[in-house]
């Protein structure tokens, strides 16, 4: 049938009713957080780290980089060394994130650690409602803020639409800007911001993830959980928030198992057709995931979750 043509209409409402619109003045994340090695490094781990936590409004991931490994470089012990570093430096006040990977430089300077690293951290402002993100690689961040949406089969439904998304860093195919123990490209990270609400969902992975789920995918699995995420309930919106970042983190790690798979539509093998390559199927990888909530107000007294996989680090 034909296209219909550009139109304007009036206010679409939700039928369980009006989302928040506004900033609060005081915000603060709940997160979920998945994490999956390659079948060939969970012995040690994988090369992903990850953390979060809630009471300071902090996480980051970190993917270290396969091509640095070697008999005695293992990338994994570098990027939990340069996250564990991130996690310490960010206090949960507003100091700048530049300073945080300066502090970051610095150490791994007096206490090297061999390998190198992709690099993705972010605070929500203990006041405010300013989301602020750094990145440095292929990892990845997305706010999704759901609104109504009137789709022609559906109805209309809790859309989760992208206020930002980051966007990747490569010298070449496959070749992501990355720290190593020097940190000379840590001046070329990105630094980006956001106005965050109550209700919006965010979403913070690695390439194992965003290789093999294409946005649309990752936006669909937090539509399907939309009215469990922003339940009045705090219990209730954490459980909708572990199971988003479980339901993320198995997809990408079942997509990326079915490797050479002929007419298997990824991120990656549309990437490598771009470049003239040919790729089929998943790319099987390290995979890392949060998942996050906006909530109102501050963090809940005695609040302090964490979640990680930072104590993997035993030399650092």
């Amino acid at each position: 049938s034909a296209l219909p043509r550009r139109s304007m209409l009036g206010t679409l409402r939700l039928p369980s009713g009006p989302l928040a619109r506004q900033p609060s003045r005081s915000l603060h994340l709940l997160f979920g957080a998945c994490g999956i090695p390659h079948p060939s490094k969970a012995a040690k781990g994988g090369e992903d780290a990850f953390f979060c936590d809630e009471a300071k409004g902090t996480f980051g991931v970190a993917d270290g980089v396969g091509g640095s490994a070697s008999a005695f470089v293992d990338p994994g012990e570098f990027s939990r060394a340069l996250l564990r570093s991130c996690d310490e430096r960010l206090d949960g006040s507003c100091e700048a994130l530049r300073a945080v990977l300066a502090g970051t430089a610095q150490r791994l300077r007096e206490a090297p650690v061999a390998g190198s690293s992709t690099l993705l951290v972010g605070q929500l402002e203990p006041e405010g409602a300013t989301l602020r993100l750094l990145n440095i690689g292929d990892c990845g961040a997305m706010l999704l803020r759901p609104a109504a949406r009137r789709f022609r089969a559906g109805g209309t439904v809790a859309w989760p639409r992208v206020v930002l998304r980051t966007a990747e860093q490569t010298h070449y195919f496959n070749c992501p800007y990355q720290l190593d123990g020097e940190m000379e490209q840590a001046a070329d990270a990105d630094e980006v911001r956001a106005t965050a609400r109550v209700g919006d969902v965010l979403l913070v992975a690695t390439d194992g993830v965003l290789d093999n789920l294409f946005d649309s995918a990752l936006q669909m699995e937090v539509a399907r959980r939309v009215p469990q995420l922003q339940a009045a309930d705090e219990a209730a919106a954490r459980e909708a928030v572990d199971a988003l970042a479980a339901a993320i983190g198995e997809a990408a790690a079942a997509t990326g198992a079915r490797e050479d798979e002929e007419g298997l539509p990824t991120p990656f093998a549309a990437a490598a057709a771009q470049e003239g390559y040919t790729f089929h199927g998943g790319k099987r990888d390290d995979v890392a995931v949060l998942a996050g909530v906006v909530r109102a107000g501050p963090p809940p007294a005695g609040l302090r979750r964490r979640l990680g996989n930072l104590e993997y680090v035993d030399s650092y």
